[in-house]
């Protein structure tokens, strides 16, 4: 950090750092406006670390140098206010309110018009074929539960089930 050299009130030369000659300042600067301490020192850091890559500064008076770090320091807040405004942040009650897996009125009455559709065409099939299908997809059962019950092979099943999803594929899309 840059260090700059000072006249203290009973004349001798003290040499500090940047920093520490201006920080105490800009910090209440900075908390007055953004009324935060974990905001505040964030900011300042901000502000220190734009001085670091400033090259000029150093060959600034004090109270320019304070000047131009305060000048910093307000473009830093306001953009922490704008940055801020775009956030919207709701408690935790409200934004679990807010939040729903519900289905709105709209996708209910799609849903049971869909069912509706596809009930009507599962009861054109034959009595075999409803079987089949309420057993895999009502039951969740595996081909080869399917198949032992039916006394049919696995692969039976199987080309049967792809008949039977076409067949209704077609039946449903009719409708």
């Amino acid at each position: 950090m840059q260090r700059v050299t000072l006249y203290t009130e009973r004349g001798d030369f003290a040499e500090m750092t940047l920093y520490d000659l201006h920080a105490p300042v800009l910090y209440s600067y900075i908390y007055r406006r953004v009324g935060q301490p974990q905001d505040a020192e964030d900011l300042l850091l901000e502000v220190f670390t734009a001085a670091f890559k400033y090259d000029n500064l150093a060959g600034l008076e004090s109270q320019q140098q304070l000047a131009w770090l305060q000048s910093v320091a307000r473009r830093r807040i306001i953009d922490r206010y704008r940055h801020n405004a775009h956030i919207m942040l709701l408690p935790l009650e409200q934004a679990l309110e807010t939040y729903d897996d519900e289905p709105t009125p709209e996708e209910h009455a799609l849903r049971r018009e869909t069912h509706e559709r596809l009930h009507t065409a599962l009861a054109q099939l034959p009595p075999l074929q409803q079987e089949i299908v309420r057993l895999r997809y009502g039951n969740g059962l595996r081909f080869a539960e399917i198949a032992s019950m039916l006394n049919k092979s696995e692969g039976t099943v199987r080309k049967m089930m792809v008949r039977i999803l076409r067949q209704l594929h077609n039946i449903y899309n009719s409708q």
